[in-house]
This record gives C-alpha cells, sequence and structure tokens, in this order.
C-alpha cells in the first residue's frame, strides 16, 4: 500500500482526501501472539485426535487411558485455538478498518499546493473587492503584498489539527490575512479557507489611513493544545498532544500578530503555533513569515513618523480578551 495514497476506483475526491488526512495512522498490530496460540492449539488438535484414532483401534486398558488423554489434548487444543483465531480475525478487521478511514489520504505536497492556491484565492478576491490598481500596489508577493496565514475562531469552525510527515502542523481550516501596502493607506483582506472543497467561507476587507496606524504588535503566549487524531485542539488540559502517526508532540507556544489603529485592535490573527521542534500553521516557512513581519513593519516605520517601534511583548499566562478564542476540542 502506498505511504501517501491508495489507487481507488473511482478517483477519491479533495474532500476525502483531507478528512483522511486528519485521521490517525494505524498502527500494524502484532499478530505473533495470536498465531503462536493458534499454531499451539492446533498442535494439540492434532496430537488429540491422534490418540483418539490410536486407542479406538485397539481395547486395552492402556489404550483406554491414552484415549482420554487424546479427549483431554483435543478439549485443550480447541480451548487455545479458538480464541487465538478470534483475537486474529478481531486484530486483522480492526487494522483493516482503520486502514480505510486513513486512506486514500491526501499528501503533505497536495496540502501544502491546496493552501498555496487558497492563498493566490485570496490575494486576487482581495484585489478585486478593494479595487486596487498597479499605479497603488504593484501586487508583488513579499513586497508590497503580503500574505499571512494563520488559525480562525473555533467558535464558529470545528478546526481540526495534525502533525504531517515533513513535521508541520497543518489545520482544517485557514485565516489567510493579506496587507496591500500603498504610499497613503494599508488595506486588508480576511477571510476563512476550507481546505476540505477549496473555498472561502467567510470574507471582508478593512482599509486604514496609514496617520491612524498606531503600531504592530506580536504576542507570544504558553499554551498546550491537544491534537488528538481526528478532533481539533483544545488548549490547557492536555500536556501530551498525539499526531496523526500517534506519536507525543508538545505544542507550547502561540504566536499572534496583532494591529493596532487609533489606539485599538484592529487586526488579530493567530499565525504560528511554535515547539521546541519549530511547527507552524502557515502556509510558509517561519522565516518567510518573519520576514513579512519585518517588511510590514518598516513599511509603517516608514508612513508613520510617530512610530518608533513595535514591541514584542510577552504574555506570562494568558492572551488578552481581543485575541482571538484558542482553539479547542471540536464536537
Amino acid at each position: 500500500m502506498d505511504a501517501d495514497y491508495v489507487n481507488a476506483t473511482p478517483q477519491p475526491s479533495r474532500e476525502e482526501l483531507v478528512d483522511k488526512y486528519f485521521n490517525q495512522l494505524p498502527v500494524k498490530p502484532s499478530y505473533a501472539g495470536p498465531l503462536i496460540g493458534l499454531i499451539g492449539g492446533g498442535v494439540l488438535i492434532l496430537l488429540g485426535l491422534a490418540s483418539i484414532v490410536g486407542a479406538s483401534q485397539g481395547s486395552s486398558g492402556g489404550n483406554t487411558g491414552f484415549g482420554c488423554l487424546g479427549c483431554l489434548g483435543l478439549l485443550g487444543g480447541l480451548g487455545a485455538a479458538i480464541p487465538s483465531a478470534t483475537n486474529l480475525l478481531s486484530r486483522y478487521t480492526t487494522y483493516t478498518a482503520a486502514m480505510k478511514l486513513a486512506f486514500p489520504r491526501a499528501s503533505d505536497e497536495w496540502m501544502e499546493q491546496w493552501l498555496r492556491q487558497g492563498m493566490e484565492l485570496a490575494a486576487d478576491n482581495g484585489r478585486r473587492r478593494l479595487n486596487r490598481h498597479a499605479e497603488e500596489v504593484s501586487f508583488k508577493w513579499g513586497v508590497d503584498m503580503l500574505v499571512f496565514t494563520g488559525l480562525p475562531p473555533d467558535s464558529v469552525f470545528p478546526i481540526r489539527m495534525t502533525k504531517g510527515r515533513d513535521g508541520v502542523l497543518r489545520a482544517s481550516h485557514y485565516k489567510i490575512l493579506v496587507a496591500y501596502l500603498s504610499h497613503y493607506r494599508l488595506s486588508t483582506y480576511e477571510c476563512v479557507l476550507e481546505m476540505r472543497s477549496g473555498m472561502t467561507l467567510t470574507d471582508g476587507t478593512k482599509e486604514y489611513h496609514l496617520q491612524s496606524v498606531d503600531g504592530l504588535e506580536t504576542f507570544s503566549d504558553r499554551v498546550n493544545f491537544a491534537l488528538q487524531p481526528g478532533m481539533a485542539a483544545q488548549p490547557q488540559n492536555a500536556p501530551h498532544l498525539l499526531d496523526s502517526t500517534g506519536k507525543v508532540i508538545h505544542v507550547t507556544m502561540l504566536q499572534v500578530l496583532r494591529l493596532m489603529v487609533a489606539g485599538r485592535p484592529a487586526i488579530s490573527l493567530v499565525m504560528g503555533i511554535a515547539s521546541a521542534d519549530q511547527l507552524h500553521v502557515d502556509g510558509v516557512s517561519n522565516s518567510q513569515t518573519e520576514s513579512m513581519i519585518h517588511s510590514l513593519r518598516e513599511y509603517l516605520r516608514s508612513h508613520n513618523g510617530a512610530m518608533t517601534g513595535m514591541p514584542m511583548t510577552f504574555l506570562p499566562n494568558q492572551l488578552p480578551p481581543n485575541i482571538p478564542p484558542q482553539p479547542r476540542i471540536g464536537e
């Protein structure tokens, strides 16, 4: 069976591939114990039958005793073989059912490609919705069109998360923030992308005069997320986290980007979850995300003389009330 896909007819849909991507990868069970019991029971059954047949061909008392031992061997063999066979069949059927739930599944490369397509769709939708022209914005990725991805509030969207084989933390829903940078205003487009369908579920635009933008803040907070296979994330109550392979991972950092306008938070985005092994939920590498944050920070500095810098704030226990709700286990 292929590591990433299972050939199927008809071709599985994107919805099925994405759904199964977040299901747990089954671990092949050990059949050694049941097989030993089954073989041992079979040997006892054969010996018992042979003893009974041999005893039936004679009439002496010794043959009668030999026949009794044969009956005991037959019963003992059946007592060992039947439970072993049942156990073996149960393990096989359970593993087969789990394989059907996990395959065919999308590969990490396909998930990255679909997320990238969603980001391109968001950038194009925002350009049309905001009616921005090339005279204002050149629409160069990473220059004057910055595309961030993160997690939407899960109070509305049942977020499912898992760790791919490439070590990247992926979600079933993404919040995409596109910032269009011009010389006199900051325009943004926000949407929620559903990975199953590739459609945007909600979207909206915002525009701010650059003189009204006070600053850019990034927050980090220590949060534990329970990433049990096939379920959404749940903070604070599960220090041991399971990815799709059934292994334990520890996610402890929540990174949030916040834009301040007229002294109030205008845009908040859970842009990444990092851990000791550097897991992220964004669609680009951590270095690219940091580069875009740096570009946005420098852009705001250069267009607002009153802005002297954006603080990196560390929160001791919990995020402020204006930060989007942290993911928790869905229904």
